[in-house]
């Protein structure tokens, strides 16, 4: 075979590859979907494929990001009485990159994220626990954003941030650090009405009742007073 024959060969194979990845990616998606139906189904909830007013529908990162964000893959329902969403969200970025020669290239870049915000029916502050890192807890203390509390051992696994402290320390009880501890990859955020769990990347159902199961265990361990006062009553 030529070279030219070869060349052709290659680029016959490369275009083969390609479609087999799409396809694939394409038959994920599908079965995603169907398991996601499947689901809904089964515990009472509903399901649609797409629904973009979640994509806007929460303050902070990673929402408010980037171009083309969706939201797919949708669940609505109850959780212990608790009414719930949870959907996939995905932005874009457009990526530029330099060679060795001074040529540029642009791609779109896709991020994905899993959103679990169940809704409290009550407007809170911005509470946001998120688990410690060296970089995070050096760059907190600088800049005076991370609560501290009496427990070392949860400032070393958990970062908190909240505009009202007094609001911090009322719903980070004992009780409640103790079931953070118990999960130290814990992370949710407090969003007006909402408390969001989110995660990187495409998570299954069982990632996402576990989400679900968090944060209803931290709802059920905020004090009534608490409650209380949001309400004003």
């Amino acid at each position: 075979m030529g070279g030219g024959g070869a060349f052709v060969a290659i680029i016959v194979v490369g275009l083969a590859l390609m479609a087999g990845l799409v396809y694939l990616s394409w038959l994920s998606a599908k079965r995603r979907r169907e398991e996601f139906q499947a689901v809904a189904t089964q515990r009472g909830w509903s399901y649609v494929p797409r629904d973009d007013s979640w994509a806007d529908a929460f303050r902070g990162a990673p929402f408010g990001t980037g171009h083309d964000r969706r939201a797919t893959n949708v669940l609505r329902g109850e959780y212990d009485g608790r009414p719930f969403v949870a959907f996939d969200y995905v932005f874009h970025t457009t990526e530029t990159s330099t060679d060795a020669e001074g040529r540029t290239t642009t791609r779109e870049e896709a991020h994905s994220f899993t959103v679990v915000a169940v809704d409290t029916g009550v407007a809170l502050p911005a509470l946001e626990v998120t688990p410690e890192t060296f970089f995070a807890r050096t760059v907190g203390k600088l800049l005076v954003r991370d609560i501290q509390f009496e427990s070392e051992d949860f400032n070393r696994a958990f970062t908190v941030q909240c505009p009202d402290r007094k609001f911090a320390f009322d719903v980070l009880h004992p009780r409640m650090m103790e079931l953070l501890l118990a999960h130290r990859d814990a992370a949710f955020r407090f969003d007006r009405s909402s408390v969001l769990a989110v995660r990187t990347g495409s998570a299954s159902i069982a990632e996402i009742e576990g989400s679900l199961g968090l944060v209803d265990a931290v709802l059920d361990r905020v004090p009534d007073f608490v409650w209380r006062d949001a309400r004003g009553s």
